[in-house]
């Protein structure tokens, strides 16, 4: 008897098969969403950046780099846009780095202040972190002197 198609064994083979290169593959994909936030993270992380050099690019060429804190020197942006500067470097104001120094969707990201001078800006789904060194979140951490250069990092998502 000649009959064309696959018999029971044939077929329990490929689903053997099957079954062990899903569960090969499988937990390769699943932590693509924390990958994907972490790499979401690096970007703000490199937009603060950004905005931090455009900040102090501004305050040399005004020449309040160098003034105290105390003073509470700014420095203009665009017409009539002004950040308060440590140093030559955007200040810890929550406010200034959400409205006027980066353009980031409200409801996916939120930001916060901790002690020390850091602004903080992580997922809005997750909980409020209150140090640096919790995980899914990107910083920045002013500087404390002259000459210093503000600190910036992004902590992995797990």
């Amino acid at each position: 008897m000649n009959s064309k198609g696959f018999t029971l064994i044939e077929l329990v083979v490929v689903i053997v098969i099957l079954g062990i290169l899903a569960v090969t593959a499988v937990p390769k994909y699943i932590n693509l969403q924390a990958e994907a936030q972490t790499s979401t993270l690096e970007g703000v992380k490199a937009t603060m950046q950004g905005a931090s050099a455009l900040v102090y690019s501004k305050s040399v060429v005004a020449g309040n780099h160098k003034i105290l804190p105390s003073a509470s020197p700014t420095v203009e942006i665009a017409d009539d846009v002004f950040i308060s500067i440590i140093y030559g470097y955007p200040s810890d104001s929550k406010d200034e780095w959400k409205d006027k120094l980066l353009d980031l969707d409200s409801s996916a990201f939120a930001f916060t202040v901790i002690t020390g001078g850091s602004i903080i800006v992580y997922l809005a789904e997750n909980d409020e972190p209150t140090s640096t060194l919790q995980d899914c979140l990107t910083f920045y951490k002013i500087p404390n002197d002259v000459g210093l250069k503000p600190e910036f990092g992004t902590n992995k998502c797990y």
